[in-house]
């Protein structure tokens, strides 16, 4: 299943942007609350792309229940 990446603004504050995956389509919108942040179209790629950051059976899953799914930045650690 191919899919839709949004990518959030870079963040200043050590956490990596968010990464919202849509189903490839005219039904795909970014859910009302994340609408307030600056999002970016990145990439479309399959479902079970690294990139979503999830297997393909949990991103299909998610995006039939909810119609996004969403990945959260994570706080880089830093180099050793």
């Amino acid at each position: 299943m191919q899919v839709n990446v949004f990518i959030s603004e870079v963040k200043q504050d050590g956490l990596a942007p968010t990464i919202v995956v849509l189903p490839s389509g005219p039904q795909a919108a970014i859910p009302k609350h994340l609408q307030h942040m600056e999002w970016r179209y990145f990439a479309t790629v399959e479902s079970g792309d690294k990139i979503t950051g999830a297997p393909a059976g949990e991103v299909e899953a998610a995006l039939a229940r909810d119609g996004y799914m969403v990945v959260e930045g994570k706080k880089s650690s830093p180099a050793s």
